[in-house]
């Protein structure tokens, strides 16, 4: 072997030895490699695919509070948006991804903002007596008897007090030399910034007026409501006498023998509860001496809590403004009747059953809180369930130990998919019932259940003794029985309606003698007044006054005179109708109408500009019309 054939051999053992070198190299350098991918790939599933733990929460530290039950409902109530959105990173990866992907196939698109509830809560006849400023009178259509209702106007038989946008006039009752006799500003509460919602009392004695005003306060960013003590004993005058505020939202009132029940709304912000501070989560009441939270004994909650919202009932002393009791009602936020001796508030939701074969039932249900104010403080009577909602106040209705209840109801049953269910599976039943309570054992005695058309819902409800009047309707097709009941006796209780005519009615007032108004609209062009009479066994609308424009749907801005059957109202926007074709203009307009077995008399009286119809209100007296709204009085004599 020669020199190069060594050298070839040299090079050629060199390089199967660094070939075998570099291949345990290139071996190893996989093997890092495949473990550095399993590392990351067991990392990424956890990271992606390990599900989120649920949020708990440990309340042992609040067990001796005396919020304690509460605090464990609120909880319970909050930990269901506290929970993962999603249960992995995989998912939430997605759910962004899905989101890049819309935003460039689509563009960039705006959305409104849903309500949430953790936004600022922003959301008698004459009296005897006669006195330097005359004798009481009340001018108010109030729900019941010697249960005032607060109103814009307040009035005696010398002097109307007007309630206006930050202050109250007064004027003389004086035919066509009806005057401004004095202002009073309202003074306003420290830190307020506006104000949104008002009324007011005139007490019997004419020498007290109490007024209600709701107002934001910028340093809590909260809402108040205020109450004002105002002596109106010298109505030249006019001083200040005290002043109180509750947190919440005006929600309604009544006066009654002196005593002021003020029943206010207040929503606390479920994201910054600290149960070491119950005022986060209970309301407050500030009689002069700082906000102090309600005490748990005088709280009223459902089993399971639906959302952040009291109603809050206090009665209050107008003579000093004591407050002589509070009870606060979470979820309690829908309808108030206030009767002799009680209060009902009311509470919505669905109830969901499932049979044997599988079908799932959503049926409206209402629950009814009662609270006995008769005697020197708020007295919780129990609480009482219904099938349905109610319309209004005036759905309910206290009689000789009975609370009476008319309720819409509405049923949604359905086999779910998963078990074989099809959209024709689906059964919606919508109607209208009656429900009778025993107040002494707060039990269900007497019910009519679905007495209207199938598919309709109750628009006006009124009670009036032994009769009930309810129209119902399919409101976006404009029918319109109106049914009279008669529960003189509740084991044979028997009615009788008008059958169908067009349109609905927002309001029904009973005027006697077998006449009934009502007051809604004909369909989308034309609002009407109807007259309805009973005639045997039958009821028919007799008469009917019809005009374009916009009602106020506010009860209490309707005059109703039921002495003379006479009914007044304001309308925004009045268009009038000539017989010979379409023509005039639209214009602010007070209404006045009387009616009789022989027919229907109309007069429309134009009003300034700015007059909203849901401000107005008005007096008959002594064949005058005395007008006032938010600028000035207007007085028509009447023929």
């Amino acid at each position: 072997m020669n020199k190069k054939e060594r050298l070839l051999l040299a090079i050629g053992e060199a390089d199967e030895k660094y070939i075998k070198e570099a291949e345990s190299k290139v071996n190893a350098m996989s093997i890092i490699k495949v473990a550095a991918v399993l590392v990351v790939v067991i990392a990424l599933s956890l990271y992606l695919f390990i599900p989120f733990a649920p949020v708990t929460s440990n309340l042992e530290a609040y067990e001796d509070s005396s919020y304690y039950p509460l605090i464990e409902g609120i909880d319970e109530y909050r930990l269901q948006f506290m929970q993962p959105k999603f249960k992995n990173n995989f998912q939430a990866g997605l759910n962004v991804l899905g989101n890049i992907i819309s935003l460039f196939s689509f563009g960039f698109k705006g959305g409104d903002m849903a309500p949430s509830d953790d936004m600022p809560n922003m959301d008698m006849e004459n009296s005897s007596g006669m006195m330097g400023n005359g004798s009481y009178v009340e001018n108010t259509d109030n729900q019941v008897d010697g249960v005032i209702e607060g109103d814009l106007m307040k009035m005696t038989d010398k002097y109307i007090f007007r309630l206006t946008g930050g202050g109250i006039r007064v004027y003389s009752i004086e035919k066509e030399n009806s005057a401004v006799i004095s202002k009073f500003e309202i003074p306003t509460f420290k830190n307020e910034m506006g104000h949104h919602g008002q009324e007011m009392y005139l007490s019997e004695d004419c020498n007290t007026v109490t007024v209600l005003k709701q107002f934001f306060d910028h340093e809590s960013n909260c809402y108040y409501v205020g109450l004002i003590s105002i002596d109106v004993s010298d109505v030249q005058n006019i001083s200040l006498k005290g002043m109180l505020q509750m947190q919440g939202d005006l929600n309604t009132s009544r006066m009654v023998d002196g005593k002021l029940l003020l029943v206010t709304n207040y929503t606390f912000n479920r994201g910054t509860v600290d149960y070491e501070d119950p005022t986060t989560f209970v309301p407050t009441i500030d009689s002069g001496n700082g906000a102090e939270p309600i005490e748990f004994e005088n709280i009223i909650y459902p089993e399971k809590i639906t959302n952040t919202g009291y109603s809050v009932v206090a009665l209050v002393d107008t003579d000093n403004l004591g407050l002589l009791g509070a009870n606060a009602l979470l979820n309690f936020t829908n309808e108030v009747y206030v009767s002799e001796n009680n209060v009902y508030i009311s509470r919505e939701y669905n109830e969901s059953t499932e049979d044997a074969d599988g079908r799932v039932t959503n049926s409206n249900k209402s629950d009814i809180a009662i609270l006995d104010y008769s005697g020197e403080t708020l007295v919780e009577k129990g609480i009482i369930t219904v099938r349905g909602w109610t319309e209004d106040q005036y759905s309910f209705d206290e009689l000789d130990g009975y609370l009476r209840v008319v309720t819409s109801t509405l049923d949604n049953s359905y086999i779910p998919y998963g078990q074989g269910g099809t959209l024709s599976q689906w059964q919606t039943i919508e109607n209208v019932s009656l429900y009778i309570f025993d107040l002494a054992t707060n039990s269900l005695a007497y019910k009519v259940e679905d007495f209207a058309i199938q598919g309709e819902e109750a628009t006006a409800v009124r009670f009036d003794g032994d009769m009930c009047y309810v129209c119902t309707a399919v409101v976006v097709k404009f029918t319109d029985p109106v049914y009279f009941i008669d529960l003189s006796d509740y084991e044979n209780i028997g009615s009788v309606d008008t059958g169908v005519i067009e349109g609905y009615s927002d309001h029904l007032i009973n005027y006697g003698e077998g006449f009934l108004l009502g007051i809604g609209r004909v369909n989308w062009d034309y609002s009407k007044i109807e007259i309805y009479e009973q005639v045997d066994n039958s009821v028919v609308g007799t008469m009917e006054y019809k005009f374009i424009g916009e009602y106020s749907t506010d009860y209490k801005s309707y005059l109703v005179n039921r002495e003379n059957n006479i009914f007044g109202f304001g309308v925004d926007y009045f268009y009038k109708e000539y017989e010979q074709g379409v023509g005039g203009r639209q214009y602010q307009c007070y209404v006045l109408l009387q009616f009789d077995e022989n027919g229907l008399v109309s007069r429309e009286i134009e009003l300034h500009s700015g007059a909203r119809a849901e401000y107005i209100r008005a007096a008959y007296v002594d064949g005058y019309l005395y007008i006032t709204t938010q600028f000035d009085l207007i007085v028509e004599k009447i023929n």
